[in-house]
């Protein structure tokens, strides 16, 4: 009968670090506003979304260790920023998308697609009443061991458009344990506070050939 306090003393930190798991597992709600941009995403990994108070321009900045179980984990930060006005130049930019007849695609041309070691891939976005992309692109400079994947994205909502960088989605090496499906997902979580202005002004949405 000694034993019995054991037995139940484990199964007590058992179920006290369950408990802890599964809270850390339950979405939160986050919400953030900056220059034009005002929305809120759905959080499950436990990170800290908040607004730059000093930069220029303003930005809001994401972090979150998604895989901390990985091999080699890491924390993913995510940096907004607000285009506003927006343009279809400034999409090709910063995320390296262009509208089209069959919507959102990449921008093909040579600067944005790089060398072909750089594997530059399309990433569509969607969330609710919006549509977005973004690009993936690979390290091919410095230590072969520490090379990432680095993800860029836009969202268009009315005349501006949010806009981010993960500059860290995986390591080159480790590509199973890419982080790029947790990133989508929470991205595709966003919903926009406030109705968007008009979207013909800027001719975003306008098709191009």
């Amino acid at each position: 009968m000694k034993c019995l306090p054991v037995l139940i003393m484990l199964a007590s930190l058992s179920a006290i670090a369950c408990a802890k798991e599964n809270l850390a597992s339950v979405p939160v709600m986050r919400e953030v506003q900056f220059d034009a941009c005002h929305f809120r995403l759905k959080d499950a990994y436990g990170g800290d979304l908040s607004a730059t108070k000093y930069s220029t321009p303003a930005q809001a900045n994401y972090s979150a260790n998604f895989h901390p179980k990985a091999k080699r984990p890491f924390e993913t930060s995510i940096q907004f920023s607000c285009m506003n006005p927006v343009t279809p130049e400034a999409l090709s930019d910063r995320a390296g998308i262009i509208m089209t007849s069959h919507g959102w695609a990449l921008d093909r041309s040579p600067d944005n697609i790089g060398p072909k070691t750089q594997h530059t891939t399309f990433q569509p976005l969607n969330g609710k009443g919006w549509k977005g992309g973004g690009v993936t692109q690979d390290d091919i400079n410095g230590d072969e061991a520490n090379r990432r994947r680095v993800f860029a994205f836009c969202i268009p909502h009315g005349t501006v458009a949010l806009c981010g960088v993960a500059r860290h989605v995986a390591y080159l090496r480790k590509l199973k344990e890419s982080v790029l499906p947790q990133t989508v997902q929470l991205l595709e979580s966003i919903e926009f506070i406030g109705a968007p202005a008009n979207a013909q002004a800027s001719g975003v949405e306008a098709a191009h050939p």
